[in-house]
Formats: C-alpha cells, structure tokens, sequence
C-alpha cells in the first residue's frame, strides 16, 4: 500500500476534499500551502466552487504548477466569471499554459472568445495553434 500524502497544515487529501469552499479559497491563497494542498483544492472547487472561487483559481492559471489544477477547478463552475477569466489569461499564458487556457475555453465552449482564438491560428508555436483549431471546431455548430 502507497503511504497517503499530508500535507503538514491542511492534512490528508480526504481531509482537504471536506473543507467548504470559502476554507479551500483560502488554501490557494495562502503563500505558505503547499502545492499538494493546492491541488487537492482546486479538485474539490471543481465540485463545490461558484463565482467566489474564480479570482483565486484563475491566480494559479499562470502558476507552471498548478495551472492544469486550477484549470480543472474553473472549467465546471456555471459561471461567465469564468470565461472572463480565461479570456483575460489568453493575453498572458504562453506555450503550454497558454495550451491549456485555450483548451479550457474550447471545452467551455465561450462564444465570446471566438476572435481571440482565431488570433492564435497561425502562432509561430504549433501547439498553441493546434489548440485554437481544436478549440474553434468543438465551437462551431454542427454542418
């Protein structure tokens, strides 16, 4: 059997996947948490985050870390905060965060950032235009 992590302030993962959201907000902005406490987290606000989780989700989108993370916490959350969040990262994410950004608003399906996506068509980095192709065609309407 794997020894389980614990993080040595916010404990076991079942214990951080326990917190009520305004608890995990503040794990992700505690300079001092862990990146494992992070992380689990941005698993639990996947789940149980709302409009109050995105300012502090969409910190960690530029954090080489815990961007996939933060990325998974925002993607489910009902909320336009989120796609806001997103554009804005469009302008400073680069290589594979700015990969994964795209991805996410391709998943999200936001209308709103068709324009920039399509800025990122001919990116001198193949991946990054790869990504808003895949992104703009889970977009389009069906033929």
């Amino acid at each position: 059997m794997m020894p389980q992590h614990v993080d040595e302030k916010y404990g076991s993962a079942a214990q951080i996947m326990t917190l009520p959201p305004a608890k995990l907000i503040a794990i992700l902005k505690d300079p001092s948490a862990s990146v494992y406490a992070k992380a689990k987290a941005c698993q639990r606000l996947a789940v149980t985050g709302d409009r109050t989780a995105v300012p502090a989700l969409a910190a960690l989108l530029s954090d080489r870390q815990l961007s996939h993370y933060a990325r998974f916490g925002l993607e489910p959350i009902p909320d336009p905060a989120v796609d806001e969040a997103l554009r804005a990262a469009l302008g400073k994410a680069k290589g594979e965060l700015l990969v994964g950004v795209i991805n996410s608003i391709g998943h999200r399906k936001d209308a709103k950032a068709l324009h920039a996506l399509a800025r990122f068509l001919h990116d001198a980095d193949s991946e990054v235009a790869k990504a808003a192709d895949a992104a703009l065609a889970r977009m389009r309407p069906p033929l």
